[in-house]
C-alpha cells in the first residue's frame, strides 16, 4: 500500500526538519489538549468538595468523600505539573531541538549544493542552446 503523502526522503536533513516540526505540532496540540483535560476534571471537583468544606458538621461518608475528592484534587495537581511541565516541555524541546538541527544542516550543507548544482545546469543549457542556434543559423544560410 503507497502512502498518499510523499515523504521527504532526498536528504535527511530534511526528513530531521519536518519531523521535528511535526513533533512540535503533536506536542502544541497535546497541552491544550490535557490542560483542558485538567480544567474539566477541576471544575468538576470544585462545586461538591466547596460544598462539603462549606458544612459545619460532616457524617463519616461524607468526610471520607471529601478526603477523597482533596486528595483526587492533589493527585490531579502533581500529574498536571508533570505531565505539561516536564513531560510535555521535554518532547517540545526534543521538537524543536531537531528542527533547529535539520533546517540548519540543510540550509548550510545541502541546499548550497543544489543552489550551484543547479547554477550549472543552466549554464550547460545556455551553453547548448548558443551551439544549436549557431548550428541551425549556419545551415539555414549553407541551403540557400
Amino acid at each position: 500500500m503507497q502512502s498518499r503523502i510523499p515523504i521527504p526522503t532526498d536528504n535527511i536533513f530534511k526528513f530531521y526538519a519536518l519531523f521535528g516540526l511535526l513533533i512540535l505540532l503533536t506536542t502544541g496540540i497535546m497541552f491544550f489538549m490535557r490542560h483542558e483535560q485538567y480544567n474539566t476534571m477541576a471544575f468538576e471537583r470544585y462545586i461538591p468538595t466547596e460544598t462539603l468544606r462549606a458544612k459545619k458538621s460532616l457524617t463519616e461518608d461524607e468526610a471520607l468523600k471529601l478526603f477523597i475528592l482533596e486528595e483526587k484534587s492533589k493527585i490531579a495537581k502533581s500529574n498536571k505539573d508533570f505531565e505539561l511541565g516536564l513531560y510535555l516541555f521535554c518532547f517540545f524541546l526534543f521538537g524543536g531541538g531537531f528542527t533547529i538541527y535539520g533546517f540548519y544542516h540543510w540550509h548550510t550543507k545541502i541546499q548550497p549544493k543544489q543552489d550551484r548544482l543547479l547554477d550549472l545546469q543552466i549554464e550547460k543549457y545556455e551553453t547548448e542552446a548558443k551551439a544549436l542556434n549557431k548550428q541551425l543559423h549556419r545551415t539555414r544560410y549553407t541551403r540557400r
